[in-house]
Parts: C-alpha cells; sequence; structure tokens
C-alpha cells in the first residue's frame, strides 16, 4: 500500500500547483485593451505632424477674467472654442468645447470644487502667425501659435509644455447620422440656402466696379466656402459592444486626443490606479495606461490595465510642474481614456476637454478637484 500513496501524494504535490495557478490566472477579457476600444484605435491611426487645426486670432477676445479663440478644424470646418484662464498659484487652466454644438456638451458640475480664481491676462506681442500672453512673472510666457494651432507655457528660455507640438488634437463632434430623416431634412435645407446665397452673391458680384475686385472677393469666398471633406464612418463609431454590453451613440463619436509634450523631462509619474512601476514607462509598441473606474477580482502586476481609481493628474520630476485633464462625461459607462507615453486619447460623450497645469514648488491639485488620490 506504501507505492500507491506516494504516488498518490506526489500527484497532489504536482497538481496543488498547477490548480492554483489556473485558479489566479487573470482573465484578460474582463479587460478592455485600445485595439478593442473603437475610439482608442481611430485616435492611435492619426498621423503625428499633419494637424489639421488652426487658430482664428482675428476672433481673439480678451477680458478680465479670460481669454477666447476659436480654433477650426480645415477638414471638416467645425469650429471650436477654446478659453485660456490664468488662475492665481501660478496656473493656467485650458477649456476646449464646440464653438455650435449641435446640443450642449455635457459638463460635470462637480468636476471642480469652485470655480478657482483668476487673475488678468494681457497680451505682449501679436501678429499673423500667433500670439504672446504674460502670465504674471516677467519670464513666464504663454504662446498661441496659429498654423497649426499649438500652445506653449515657457519660463525664460525653457519650454515647460507644449500642447499639440506633435498635431495629435483631435476633436470629434456631435453630428446626425446620415441615414436619419432628421439628417436628410438638414441636408436638404442646407443645401436649399447655399444655392440662393450663391444666386444673390454673384448677381452682387456682378453689379460691383472693379474687375479686379470682384475676382479677389470670388477667390477669397471660394476659399471661406471650401467645401468639408466628407468623414467616412468607420466600426464603432455609432455602436461598440464589449462583451454582453452595447454602447449606442445617437449623436456619433465624441472623443478627445491631445498630446502634451514636457521638453527635456525624462520622467513623469501619476495618473494612477495601476499595478506597476511608480515612474510611467513608454507605450510605444504596446498597449497605453488606461484609465477607468473597475472593480476587478484580479489583475496583473507591472501592466497598464485599468484598476479601481482613475485620477487624470500628471506630474513631471526635473520642473515642479504637472498637468491635471479634466475628463468629464455623461454616460451610464465612466469615463474611458487611454495614455500613450504624453499623448491622451479619452472617450467621453457630450464633453469638454478641459486641463490644468501648474508651475509651482508645491502644487495645490486639491482645490480643483474634490478627490486627490495619493499617487
Amino acid at each position: 500500500m506504501a507505492a500507491p500513496i506516494d504516488r498518490m501524494g506526489l500527484l497532489l504535490v504536482i497538481l496543488l500547483p498547477v490548480l492554483f495557478s489556473i485558479s489566479h490566472a487573470v482573465d484578460r477579457s474582463n479587460f478592455k485593451t485600445c485595439d478593442k476600444s473603437a475610439f482608442c484605435k481611430r485616435q492611435r491611426d492619426v498621423k503625428p505632424g499633419q494637424s489639421p487645426y488652426r487658430a482664428l486670432l482675428e476672433t481673439l477676445e480678451l477680458s478680465n477674467t479670460r481669454l477666447t479663440l476659436q480654433l477650426i478644424n480645415d477638414n471638416n470646418k467645425v469650429r471650436l472654442l477654446l478659453e485660456l484662464y490664468r488662475l492665481q498659484g501660478n496656473m493656467t487652466r485650458v477649456k476646449i468645447n464646440e464653438l455650435k454644438p449641435l446640443k450642449p456638451r455635457y459638463e460635470v458640475p462637480d468636476v471642480l470644487v469652485k470655480d478657482p480664481p483668476t487673475e488678468p491676462l494681457s497680451v505682449l506681442d501679436r501678429d499673423e502667425n500667433g500670439v504672446v500672453l504674460s502670465l504674471g512673472a516677467d519670464s513666464q510666457r504663454l504662446i498661441i501659435s496659429a498654423r497649426p494651432f499649438r500652445l506653449d507655457i515657457v519660463d525664460g528660455p525653457n519650454v515647460l509644455l507644449s500642447i499639440n507640438s506633435r498635431g495629435l488634437l483631435v476633436f470629434e463632434q456631435l453630428r446626425l447620422r446620415k441615414d436619419t430623416i432628421s439628417h436628410k431634412i438638414t441636408s436638404t435645407v442646407g443645401s436649399m440656402w447655399d444655392k440662393i446665397k450663391n444666386v444673390f452673391s454673384s448677381k452682387s458680384e456682378t453689379d460691383s466696379e472693379g474687375g479686379e475686385d470682384v475676382e479677389q472677393n470670388v477667390a477669397e469666398k471660394g476659399e471661406e466656402e471650401e467645401e468639408a471633406k466628407e468623414e467616412e464612418d468607420q466600426p464603432g463609431m455609432w455602436e461598440e459592444t464589449f462583451k454582453s454590453h452595447s454602447d449606442g451613440k445617437p449623436n456619433g463619436p465624441t472623443s478627445i486626443s491631445l498630446d502634451f509634450s514636457f521638453p527635456g523631462v525624462e520622467h513623469v509619474y501619476g495618473i494612477p490606479e495601476h499595478a506597476d512601476t511608480l515612474k510611467l514607462k513608454s507605450t510605444e509598441g504596446g498597449d497605453p495606461y488606461r484609465l477607468y473606474n473597475l472593480d476587478v477580482f484580479q489583475y496583473e502586476l507591472n501592466n497598464p490595465m485599468a484598476l479601481y481609481g482613475a485620477v487624470p493628474v500628471l506630474l513631471s520630476h526635473t520642473s515642479d510642474f504637472a498637468l491635471k485633464f479634466n475628463n468629464t462625461a455623461h454616460s451610464v459607462h465612466p469615463n474611458d481614456c487611454f495614455y500613450g507615453g504624453l499623448t491622451t486619447e479619452c472617450g467621453q460623450k457630450h464633453s469638454t476637454a478641459q486641463l490644468h497645469s501648474f508651475k509651482t514648488e508645491s502644487p495645490d491639485l486639491g482645490q480643483l478637484s474634490g478627490a486627490i488620490l495619493p499617487l
């Protein structure tokens, strides 16, 4: 009887580790990756250095509390509204929204505990290529470049933060589906109105004097009224399914992509919560860090998969500089963000893009958010 018992003991010793490893293996099918997310795939396909966005400097308006400026996407002619605020405590707030959305994009009222106190902005220099603004201190400037749109925060000769320097800004606008009755009616009425305008415009140009002026006016109008490029529908733009969950998008895709660069910085931290190293790793060629509130039973170590917390705060190591991305959403599903290196792609429903930058020895993140987790 000893031999069978010994064999049984050996069998138990072999099987127990196998069963233990199987019972504790992570079911990766429960975690959504970039390849399974339509908006993340679309944004990752965007080629750097080909930004269609430019700043319309003639629309710049400056008040005691903020600066507003329109941006235009030269591909689809959709205009955005850029708002800039200089905040107390050496902070800058940037907000981007559609200028004339199909309906108001949702803004969660409790993203900020209260509206932070502002300080006046002032224009130091301006030409056809951009605008230079003062951020209070003599050496601190905010530079807006027009074509393509780009935002730089500088301190003396040092660039602290660049926004859209790689040209990865994408702001998907609310829209009507092409096969709906509403879209057909809107298209028909718009086409008729364009024909009426063209008739009266042609008559006015014929009656006006000065042939060269007429030709110039026609050329300028042709550029202004150039038809927007038709955007082709891609999989997942109107409805997306993950396992048994379906997410319908009655007004189409509304994700936002934006790249932030910290020149000269090698180490960045933040965007918790992930079971990974404190220092954020390069995500080139792999899956980006995902921010999505999940109540998971199992997860892998050294992996950018989403966990319980989702705090969109980045800290750089050398410049005492911080970046907070306010990612608001209106959906039964929480926000879904992927951070790839220093590039951010966020899927948001009816929402706006807001971010805060800090240049200070100890950024007071708490005054801008009701819940900042330890990084």
